[in-house]
């Protein structure tokens, strides 16, 4: 795993003359970080749930992380969640038409962000689970990292791309230079760095690619071209 004092060392030579090699990798990484569900960035992280007096069951993020990506299958004793959740956004239960705030846990309302009030420093999610009095839930998530200053040469950099931190470094010196032009080309081609480790991690026939078999061309039912070669037919007649 690439750490901040490897990477310190790997591109010290190329930060400028002047600035400090390991504040320009922290920076080039939050940039990073933020821009792509790029590999270290994701997490399984297990939480314990806890309940209030509605039977609502909720987690709270520590701050390592920003954001929950989705729930998985897991065999904790305690977890209902066996099928991938709906994330829900911070409308959800103030939005008109939808279900409003409901009391209890309920699996087809999915995961629900909680506002956070004055005084609050860590966000908290509604889950479908919610422990039994004397007993402990658990509840297992994807979750994404938030980024964190790092000063440890030990700290695992939440980005693993050698190329895309390369680009951002190059970015952040044309920014220095006022050329912003190249600069938002670089940050673009880092970008784009981080998608092709994610395509060539998962592979383009992963089994997490889900593709659905479409032989009556109902995605485009209505449009002028319905059908292969025509309305309703394969090539240039009807079968």
């Amino acid at each position: 795993m690439l750490t901040l004092g490897a990477s310190i060392q790997l591109f010290s030579s190329q930060v400028g003359a002047g600035r400090d090699p390991g504040n320009e990798i922290n920076l080039v990484c939050a940039r990073l970080i933020e821009a792509n569900d790029c590999i270290g960035s994701l997490e399984l992280v297990n939480f314990v749930v806890t309940s209030d007096s509605d039977g609502q069951g909720f987690i709270t993020m520590p701050d390592r992380y920003s954001a929950i990506r989705g729930a998985v299958e897991t065999t904790i004793s305690g977890s209902v969640c066996r099928y991938p959740l709906q994330i829900r956004n911070g409308w959800y239960e103030y939005a008109p038409g939808n279900l409003g705030m409901i009391k209890g846990s309920d699996a087809l309302r999915g995961i629900i962000p909680i506002p956070m009030s004055e005084g609050d420093t860590n966000r908290k999610y509604k889950v479908p689970v919610c422990p039994t009095a004397g007993s402990l839930a658990y509840f297992t998530c994807v979750c994404k990292r938030a980024f964190i200053f790092m000063e440890d040469d030990d700290d695992v950099l939440p980005v693993q791309s050698v190329s895309a931190i390369e680009k951002g470094i190059n970015a952040r010196k044309k920014m220095y230079a006022e050329d912003y032009a190249r600069e938002a080309q670089l940050w673009a081609e880092a970008t784009l760095r981080l998608s092709e480790e994610n395509d060539n991690a998962t592979g383009s026939e992963a089994l997490g690619k889900i593709q659905m078999d479409d032989d009556f061309v109902v995605s485009n039912l209505g449009g002028d071209g319905w059908g292969y070669g025509g309305l309703g037919g394969y090539g240039n007649g009807w079968y």
